[in-house]
């Protein structure tokens, strides 16, 4: 199986949702798709928030990085979230595909870090992620929903 990874574009709105879908019931998380569709279209159309990398095998979209830029003064600069990663067929290296493409894309973009959480079950993901260089550090994510 060869899979290609590349930069989502407008066209592949459906086929993403489909994927931030199945993302949401594995993660038990509520899936409404004109959320889904409000933050994934800004990034399909262009790099201004971040990018979507899809990983595509024979013309079929199996999975995606959602990945979003911000700032920190503690790093010195551009550092970025991996906000979600979803591979509907695993253990086939397609997750790690998408991570090292990502990772190289954000080198060649300067940024100095990284970041991403995971759900505490999702052990998985860790050792996915530690295999890559991620290391687990001490703080603690807290959010505040505005809407």
């Amino acid at each position: 199986m060869t899979v290609t990874i590349r930069r989502g574009e407008p066209h592949d709105i459906d086929s993403l949702l489909a994927l931030v879908e199945e993302y949401c019931a594995a993660d038990e998380h509520r899936f409404d798709s004109s959320v889904a569709r409000a933050g994934a279209e800004p990034l399909l159309a262009n790099d201004t928030h971040g990018v979507i990398w899809l990983a595509e095998s024979d013309g079929v979209v199996g999975g995606y990085a959602a990945v979003t830029w911000g700032w920190s003064i503690e790093v010195g600069g551009l550092d970025v979230v991996l906000d979600e990663l979803f591979v509907r067929d695993r253990n086939r290296g397609i997750g790690s595909a998408l991570i090292d493409h990502l990772g190289r894309d954000c080198v060649g973009r300067g940024v100095a870090r990284i970041v991403l959480e995971t759900e505490q079950p999702n052990e998985r993901a860790r050792r996915l992620y530690a295999r890559h260089g991620y290391t687990a550090d001490t703080s603690i994510w807290m959010a505040k929903d505005l809407r």
